[in-house]
C-alpha cells in the first residue's frame, strides 16, 4: 500500500509545480479582469476600403475607410442555443472522459480563454469607437467648407454656422472660414422685435454683434436686417465701419432707421451697389442726402411708396444715380389708391442704363415734361418692365410706347391689371424677341370695356420667342382665341412655350387640343373658370405627366370621359 501510494502522491505535486506558473498567470487573469459587457454584434458584409462621392465639375471625392470598422461578426439569434461548456470540460476531443485533474485543468483553460476574449473584445470596442469617430475628425477642412457652402447659399450663414461651430474643433475651424460669411441675414434675432429691449438684453446683442464683426465679417458683402425695431442704427454703424467690402444692404420691415445709418454708409461703404429699403420707416431727407453723396455707385434701388417719395425720385432724375440698373417701387397692403406722378423723359435721361423697372401696385401717370428732351433718350438697355397692379391702372398705349420706344432688348413685359392696353399698342413696341408676356386681369371686369379681338396679332408677332403667356380674364372671342392658339402651335410645332395661363377666357376644347398637342415643352397649363370647357377640365395642370395624360385623352377623343373623371391619374376610356 505504501509503495503503491507513494508514486501517486509524488506525481500530483509534480504536476502542480509544473503548471504553477501558468496556473498563477491564469488565475491572475480571472481575478484581475472585470466582467465586460459584450459588444453588440451586427451582420457581416464585405465592403471596399474607400468611398467615392460625386462633386461638381465632374470631380470625384475618394474617402478611405478603415477595414476594421467594416469587419463585424454575424448577429446571434436570440433563440439560438448556447454551447454547453461544462460538458466540454469533462470530455476530450476524441470523446473519452477526462480524469478529475485533467478536467480541472481544462476548465481553467476555458476560463482563461474566456477572460482573454472579454479583454480583447473590450479593447476592440474602444478601437472601433475611435475608428468610427475618425471620419469626422480627419475629414479635410476644405471638404467641410464646400459642404457648408451649399447650405449657406440657400439658408444663410446665421444660425447655421453658429450651430455647426459647436459640434467639434474641426467643424468650428471650418465654420469660421470667412468665405462662408459673405452673405448674412439676421431676422427676429434673439427677441421679439415688437417688444422693448431691456438693458441686459441690449448689451448682450451689442456684444454679439461686436464679436461677429471682429471675428466673422471680414469679407462680408451682403447684409440684411429684417423686422428689427431696436438697435438698427447701432448695428449698421458697427457693420459699416468693420466691413469695407459691403456691396448689398437690405433693411426690410425695420423701424428706427435714422440719418446716422445713411451717413455711416456714405462714409465707410464706398463699394455699396444695392440698397433695399422696402417697408421700412426711414428718413427720406437722409436717403436723398445719401443719393446725392454716394448715389453714383448704386446699381439697384428698392423703396416703398409714401407721401414723400417724389423727393427720392427728384434725386434720381436729377442725375445722381446714372449707373442704376434696377429700380423697384412697391406699395404697402394697407395703403389705398397711392397716386404717383413722374416725368418719363426725365427718368430716362437720369437712368440711361436701367435694365429692370418695376412699379408694383402703384397707380401712377406721366407728368408733363417742362424741358426739351432729345428723342434719342430712352431705356435702350431695358430688359424687364413690370407695371402689374390689382386695383386701378392709368397706363395707356401712348404711355407704354413712350416708355419703350427704344427698348428693343425687352424680354419680360408684365402688364397684369393694365386693362387700357390693347393689341394695337403692343404692335407698336420695338421688341421683337419677347420671352414673357403677362396680360392677365385679376380684378373685377364687369364694368370695364375690354377688347374682343387682337390676340392673334400678339401670337403672330412673338410666336417664335414666347415661353410664358398669361391671358387671364381677357374677353377675346372664341374664334379669335382659336386663331391665336393655331398660330402659337405652328405647322411644325412649338418647342419654346412652357407656360400658358388661359383662366377665365372663352377658349374652346379644339383650340386647347391644337396648342397643347403641338407644345412638347409645356409644363404649366391653367384652364380654371374657362366657360367653354367641360367642368372636369377646368383646373390647373402641372408637370409633364399631367399634361401628357391630358394630351393623350384629347387626341384619343376621351375629352368627355376625362371631364367626368376629376382625378389626375388614370386611363381615359374611349
Amino acid at each position: 500500500m505504501e509503495g503503491s501510494s507513494s508514486p501517486n502522491t509524488s506525481r500530483q505535486p509534480s504536476r502542480k509545480r509544473e503548471g504553477s506558473v501558468e496556473s498563477q498567470g491564469r488565475s491572475r487573469v480571472r481575478v484581475n479582469s472585470k466582467p465586460v459587457k459584450k459588444a453588440r454584434r451586427v451582420a457581416q458584409w464585405n465592403t471596399k476600403d474607400y468611398t467615392v462621392h460625386d462633386t461638381d465639375n465632374d470631380m470625384l471625392l475618394i474617402i478611405s475607410n478603415d477595414s476594421e470598422v467594416q469587419r463585424k461578426t454575424r448577429t446571434r439569434k436570440p433563440w439560438a442555443k448556447k454551447s454547453n461548456h461544462k460538458s466540454n470540460k469533462k470530455h476530450s476531443p476524441n470523446g473519452t472522459k477526462l480524469s478529475p485533474v485533467d478536467a480541472r485543468e481544462a476548465g481553467s483553460d476555458v476560463d482563461c480563454s474566456e477572460g482573454r476574449r472579454k479583454l480583447m473584445n473590450s479593447e476592440r470596442k474602444v478601437v472601433k469607437e475611435e475608428d468610427l469617430d475618425r471620419w469626422g475628425q480627419q475629414l479635410p477642412v476644405e471638404v467641410l467648407v464646400h459642404i457648408f457652402h451649399y447650405v449657406v447659399s440657400s439658408n444663410g450663414a446665421v444660425p447655421f454656422l453658429c450651430r455647426m461651430a459647436r459640434v467639434c474643433r474641426l467643424w468650428n475651424g471650418a465654420a469660421e472660414n470667412s468665405k462662408l460669411w459673405r452673405r448674412v441675414t439676421i431676422s427676429h434675432c434673439w427677441v421679439n422685435p415688437s417688444k422693448k429691449l431691456q438693458p441686459p438684453v441690449q448689451r448682450k446683442i451689442q456684444n454679439t454683434l461686436n464679436w461677429l464683426t471682429d471675428n466673422r465679417f471680414s469679407q462680408l458683402q451682403e447684409f440684411s436686417i429684417c423686422h428689427w425695431s431696436n438697435l438698427v442704427s447701432y448695428t449698421m454703424k458697427v457693420v459699416t465701419k468693420s466691413c469695407p467690402q459691403l456691396v448689398s444692404l437690405r433693411l426690410t420691415n425695420c423701424n428706427g432707421v435714422t440719418s446716422d445709418v445713411f451717413e455711416s454708409l456714405a462714409m465707410h461703404s464706398r463699394k455699396l451697389e444695392s440698397l433695399n429699403l422696402q417697408h421700412s420707416v426711414v428718413d427720406v431727407a437722409a436717403v436723398v442726402g445719401f443719393l446725392e453723396t454716394a448715389g453714383s455707385n448704386l446699381k439697384q434701388l428698392s423703396v416703398t411708396y409714401n407721401s414723400r417719395l417724389h423727393n427720392i425720385f427728384n434725386a434720381i432724375v436729377a442725375g445722381y444715380c446714372t449707373e442704376l440698373r434696377l429700380l423697384e417701387v412697391n406699395t404697402e397692403i394697407k395703403q389705398t389708391n397711392p397716386y404717383f406722378q413722374f416725368c418719363i423723359e426725365m427718368l430716362q435721361a437720369g437712368c440711361p442704363k436701367l435694365q429692370v423697372l418695376r412699379l408694383l401696385n402703384l397707380t401712377w401717370f406721366p407728368k408733363a415734361c417742362t424741358m426739351i428732351v432729345s428723342p434719342e433718350v430712352g431705356f435702350s438697355e431695358l430688359e424687364e418692365l413690370c407695371l402689374a397692379t390689382s386695383s386701378f391702372s392709368l397706363v395707356t398705349d401712348e404711355v407704354l410706347v413712350k416708355l419703350l420706344h427704344l427698348s428693343s432688348r425687352l424680354r419680360t413685359l408684365d402688364l397684369r391689371g393694365c386693362y387700357r392696353i390693347t393689341s394695337a399698342g403692343l404692335q407698336l413696341l420695338p421688341c421683337q424677341d419677347l420671352v414673357r408676356l403677362f396680360l392677365g386681369l385679376y380684378c373685377s371686369t364687369t364694368t370695364l370695356l375690354l377688347a374682343k379681338q387682337g390676340s392673334e396679332q400678339m401670337a403672330l408677332k412673338w410666336k417664335h420667342s414666347l415661353e410664358e403667356l398669361d391671358l387671364t380674364g381677357q374677353c377675346y372671342k372664341e374664334k379669335d382665341l382659336e386663331l391665336a392658339m393655331g398660330i402659337l402651335a405652328g405647322p411644325e410645332g412649338n418647342y419654346v412655350l412652357r407656360s400658358l395661363n388661359l383662366a377665365g377666357t372663352k377658349v374652346t376644347l379644339d383650340a386647347i387640343r391644337v396648342v397643347v398637342s403641338s407644345s412638347p415643352a409645356l409644363s404649366y397649363l391653367n384652364l380654371t373658370s374657362c366657360r367653354c370647357l367641360p367642368r372636369g377640365l377646368k383646373r390647373i395642370y402641372r408637370g409633364r405627366d399631367e399634361i401628357s395624360q391630358f394630351v393623350n385623352c384629347l387626341l384619343s377623343g376621351g375629352g368627355q370621359q376625362l371631364a367626368g373623371d376629376r382625378r389626375p391619374q388614370g386611363k381615359c376610356v374611349k
